[in-house]
């Protein structure tokens, strides 16, 4: 176990058939700049006596003066997990498992990649604790209509009725005033939710996402007129496309805008030869996650492991102490679900 290069991360992250952009650089790198000297890039190259390889793309997150600083196997919560371009099997999984669980001095949290089962395997052998989630994401194919014609009947004709307005153009931001324009939507639309703008993502990160120049870095905006109206941050890895980001105006609802954009993003990834679409974890929200059955994903397990210091343990302990209550926090014994994980 040696600190990997930036070249290293880079071509793992290339050529690893299940990779998604949270296990990029990029993504790490665009954290440790946006919280400072708070997130540091830490990843870790493995080598096995057989000669197979793998790296683990971690970042170091410092906390509570140094106290409950921990390791992210990626930062905000993302899919994590080793990478490898080699084929890798259960032993070498159950020694990198071994390795992030129980010899670190620090704490870490984990979400499983729900398209790396490998891990899955590796957790139920060591028997890990997790707290359970999910993501829902789109199997793509080739044929666009063929994908299309998947989702439930009410959103396909809610798609139709908002592309044959023809007042809607839609394609990718390329100035920084595209961006502006959609945080501005962002912004009314956390106002919407009852929440205060100030305490969301600040200007700062969608500057630095445009500031990244990334081929894998996606904004798509639909305007109506030439006003912005409606956007998606999506992220690009090599078979998988993240939706990470969106926001609509709050007059366009109706319109079923924010249905077309994403059709249209999905066509795209269909015909670039992508093999999934996935929408993200739901944050336990119901109104999300019946948004995103309209497009009749699959849902798919992504739960997420937390490995604890005894100082950590304590402050959890005493955090539950006072209170009243907490939906949700009970760790359940670690399951790939009714199908499996999928391999991409």
């Amino acid at each position: 176990m040696t600190p990997a290069s930036d070249g290293e991360w880079e071509e793992a992250w290339r050529d690893c058939s299940y990779s998604t952009f949270f296990h990029s650089p990029e993504w790490a790198r665009l954290w440790s700049d946006y919280a400072g000297k708070r997130v540091r890039p830490s990843p870790q190259l493995v080598m096995f006596s057989d000669g197979k390889r793998a790296l683990l793309p971690l970042s170091f997150e410092h906390r509570a003066g140094g106290l409950l600083s921990r390791y992210a196997s990626s930062p905000q919560g993302t899919y994590g997990g080793w990478l490898s371009a080699d084929d890798l099997e259960l032993p070498h999984a159950l020694l990198l498992m071994d390795w992030l669980t129980r010899s670190q001095r620090y704490s870490l949290v984990w979400r499983l990649n729900p398209y790396e089962p490998l891990a899955f395997r590796a957790g139920m052998a060591r028997n890990i604790q997790c707290k359970r989630d999910e993501t829902h994401a789109l199997r793509l194919t080739s044929n666009p209509e063929e994908v299309f014609r998947r989702f439930k009947a009410t959103f396909r004709s809610q798609i139709k009725k908002a592309a044959a307005r023809a007042e809607f153009s839609i394609e990718p931001a390329s100035t920084l005033d595209d961006w502006r324009a959609y945080f501005e939507i962002y912004q009314d639309s956390q106002r919407r939710w009852g929440e205060d703008p100030a305490g969301g993502h600040a200007w700062s990160l969608f500057e630095l996402f445009f500031r990244l120049e990334s081929p894998h870095v996606k904004l798509w905006l639909a305007r109506r007129n030439g006003r912005v109206v409606s956007g998606d941050l999506c992220l690009y890895a090599k078979k998988h496309v993240a939706y990470w980001h969106g926001a609509t105006l709050h007059d366009e609802l109706a319109s079923n805008v924010a249905k077309l954009l994403k059709h249209e993003i999905i066509k795209d990834a269909c015909t670039r030869g992508f093999s999934w679409f996935d929408f993200n974890p739901s944050a336990g929200l119901d109104g999300v996650k019946f948004f995103k059955q309209g497009f009749n994903c699959e849902e798919l397990p992504a739960p997420i492991v937390y490995i604890d210091t005894p100082l950590k343990r304590l402050a959890r302990s005493c955090a539950a102490a006072v209170r009243v209550q907490y939906a949700g926090l009970a760790l359940q014994p670690l399951q790939v679900g009714a199908g499996g994980s999928p391999a991409p």
